[in-house]
């Protein structure tokens, strides 16, 4: 994506590489509970380094979320 080094992280955050793009709106890429979750405008989907650690897949579920499923509908 960029070197901080060589370009302001600004040019890097708005540039044009597909998972940055992503990452900016990942509200809308999360799947699972969180997709569908009441306070996902809050949390913003939590950690995706860890849904790619224990899913394989980095839009996936937030593992680490308590919120039960009552909660999360609610």
């Amino acid at each position: 994506p960029g070197n901080i080094r060589e370009r302001p992280f600004s040019d890097i955050w708005t540039g044009d590489d597909p998972l940055l793009a992503a990452l900016r709106e990942k509200e809308k890429m999360v799947k699972g509970r969180c997709h569908t979750c009441h306070y996902l405008d809050i949390c913003k989907g939590g950690s995706r380094v860890r849904a790619e650690a224990v899913f394989g897949d980095v839009w996936a579920e937030e593992p680490a979320c308590y919120l039960t499923e009552d909660e999360i509908h609610s």
